[in-house]
C-alpha cells in the first residue's frame, strides 16, 4: 500500500474521531472546568478543526481517488464525508 493511500486512510480515521471530542470536552469527559471555555483560542479550535480537517481529507481523498481507486482511499475519503456529517450533526443539529 502506498504512503499516499494510508495518508488518506489515516486522515479518514481522525476526521470521524475529531468531532466527538468537543462534545466530550464540553461535557466535562477531558477534565477541563466549566470556565475552561473562556479560552476563545481553545474554542476556535474545536469548533473549526473539524470542519477544516474533514474538508480537507475530502479534497485529499478526491485527488487520490482519481490517480488510484484503491480500497484505502475509498474508505479514507468515505471516513471524512463521515467525519464532516458528524460535525455539521452536532454543530448545528444537535447544538452540542
Amino acid at each position: 500500500m502506498k504512503k499516499k493511500h494510508q495518508f488518506v486512510l489515516i486522515l479518514g480515521i481522525i476526521n470521524v474521531i475529531l468531532p466527538v471530542i468537543p462534545v466530550l470536552s464540553h461535557r466535562g469527559w477531558f477534565g477541563m472546568v466549566e470556565n475552561g471555555w473562556k479560552f476563545i483560542w481553545v474554542a476556535a479550535i474545536m469548533i473549526l478543526l473539524p470542519f477544516v480537517s474533514s474538508l480537507a481529507g475530502i479534497i485529499i481523498g478526491s485527488i487520490q481517488l482519481k490517480k488510484a481507486s484503491t480500497k484505502p482511499v475509498k474508505m479514507g475519503l468515505l471516513l471524512s464525508c463521515t467525519g464532516l456529517v458528524m460535525h455539521l450533526l452536532f454543530r448545528f443539529v444537535f447544538k452540542l
